[in-house]
C-alpha cells in the first residue's frame, strides 16, 4: 500500500494520478480536511482508503504510516513535523518521499528517506546525470530551468528557504574543483529560452543538489541557472529576501499570487535545457537535452509519483537523500513517458534523436 499525504492538492493530485496509472498498489489518501474534498476527486479515487490525519500529531501520523509500503508527502509540512514523520517512518522501516526540502538532514536511518522529489530540486539533479551517461568523459555542463505557471506553496517556500540555506550559493558556478564568481557562458541558449519564456531573468545558483551532480559526473565546469519571467514575479522576488525574514507566510503568498497573475491566459509549461560538452566514441561533442511539455504542477507531481514507484521497485540504502543524490535518473526519467523532446547534437554534425522519453 502507498500512503499519500496531500494527495488532492495542486501537485499531490498529479502524483496520485501518476501512481494510480502506473502501479497496482492500493492507495491510502490522508489529509486533515478529507471531508471537504470535491466529490469528483473522491469518485476518481473511490477505490483508495481515505483517512483523516493530522501531520503534526505523532499518534495520527503513526497510524497512517502503519501498514504502508511507502509514504509520499505532498503537504505544506513544517520542519518539526517533517522530522517527526521521518522518525516514525524510520522506526516502522517504511520509506518516505518528501516533495519539498524543508526538514532535510543528511544521516543514517532505518529506512530510505528522500527529499526534494519534484522538479527543482529533483528532476533538475537527474537530468544532467542522465545525459552524462551518453559520454565517455564529460567536461562542462550548462543547465537551465524555466517555467510558465504559478508557484505552488511548496515551490515558493523551497525557493526562499534555499536562499538562506548555508550550503546554497547564488551567483556561483563550479570550475576546476571549486566555486567561482558566476560568469555567463557565451553559448547560452538564450533564443530557446526567450521563445519559450519571453523576457526572463537568470538566477545562477549552486546548491547541495548541484554539488551531488558534479561529484557523481566529474564535471570540471558546471553552471546551474533558474530562469524566471513575468514582470510581477520578478518585482516580487527583488524584495522577497528582506520580506521573508519579517513575514515568511506573506512573502510566500505574494510569490504565488504574482506567478498566478503573470501566467494568466497563458498555457502552463516547463522547460529544462541541459548542454554537456565531452567526448563520445572518441569525438569531442556537445549533447543537448531539452525536456518540456507539462505544466509545472503536473511535472512535479509526476516526478514525485515516479520516485515512489522506483523506490518500491529498486529500493535504496537506509539513509536520507536529496533525489538528485540518488542513482535513479534512468528509472525516473524513463517513467515520464509524457515528456517530450530528446535531441543529441554533435559539433559540426546534427544527429537528432527525437521522440518521447
Amino acid at each position: 500500500m502507498i500512503g499519500i499525504l496531500g494527495a488532492y492538492g495542486n501537485i499531490g493530485i498529479w502524483a496520485t494520478r501518476f501512481i494510480k496509472a502506473k502501479s497496482s498498489q492500493k492507495l491510502r489518501i490522508g489529509g486533515r480536511n478529507i471531508d471537504k474534498v470535491a466529490p469528483e476527486i473522491r469518485e476518481e479515487f473511490a477505490d483508495a482508503d481515505w483517512v483523516k490525519v493530522d501531520v503534526s500529531d505523532k499518534e495520527s501520523i503513526g497510524q497512517f504510516i502503519t501498514g504502508c509500503d511507502c509514504i509520499l508527502d505532498c503537504t505544506k509540512i513544517s520542519e518539526k513535523d517533517a522530522l517527526q514523520m521521518d522518525d516514525i517512518a524510520s522506526v516502522a522501516n517504511v520509506p518516505i518521499v518528501h516533495l519539498g526540502i524543508v526538514g532535510y538532514r543528511k544521516g543514517k536511518t532505518n529506512t530510505s528517506i528522500i527529499y526534494g522529489a519534484g522538479s527543482i530540486p529533483g528532476l533538475s539533479g537527474l537530468i544532467p546525470q542522465y545525459l552524462a551517461q551518453h559520454f565517455d568523459s564529460v567536461e562542462k555542463c550548462d543547465f537551465y530551468y524555466g517555467g510558465i505557471g504559478s508557484f505552488s506553496y511548496t515551490a515558493a517556500r523551497d525557493y526562499m528557504e534555499g536562499i538562506f540555506e548555508s550550503t546554497n550559493h547564488s551567483m556561483s558556478y563550479w570550475k576546476d574543483g571549486e566555486l567561482q564568481p558566476f560568469t555567463p557562458t557565451p553559448t547560452s541558449p538564450t533564443d530557446v529560452l526567450e521563445s519559450f519564456l519571453g523576457a526572463f531573468k537568470s538566477f545562477p545558483y549552486f546548491d547541495e543538489e548541484s554539488a551531488a551532480v558534479v561529484k557523481k559526473t566529474g564535471f570540471k565546469e558546471a553552471r546551474f541557472q533558474m530562469c524566471l519571467g513575468g514582470e510581477r514575479t520578478l518585482r516580487t522576488l527583488d524584495s522577497a529576501r528582506l520580506q521573508y525574514k519579517q513575514n515568511p507566510e506573506k512573502t510566500i503568498e505574494e510569490i504565488c499570487r504574482s506567478t498566478q497573475l503573470d501566467c494568466f491566459g497563458k498555457s502552463e509549461n516547463t522547460i529544462f535545457v541541459c548542454n554537456i560538452d565531452g567526448t563520445a566514441n572518441g569525438t569531442e561533442c556537445q549533447k543537448q537535452l531539452i525536456i518540456s511539455g507539462l505544466a509545472p504542477s503536473q511535472l512535479t507531481g509526476s516526478v514525485a509519483g515516479a520516485t515512489v514507484i522506483t523506490v518500491l521497485e529498486k529500493g535504496l540504502p537506509h539513509q536520507e537523500f536529496l533525489l538528485g543524490e540518488t542513482d535513479l535518473s534512468n528509472d525516473i526519467i524513463n517513467k515520464l513517458s509524457n515528456i517530450k523532446s530528446f535531441s543529441c547534437v554533435t559539433k559540426n554534425v546534427s544527429d537528432e534523436i527525437e521522440g518521447e522519453i
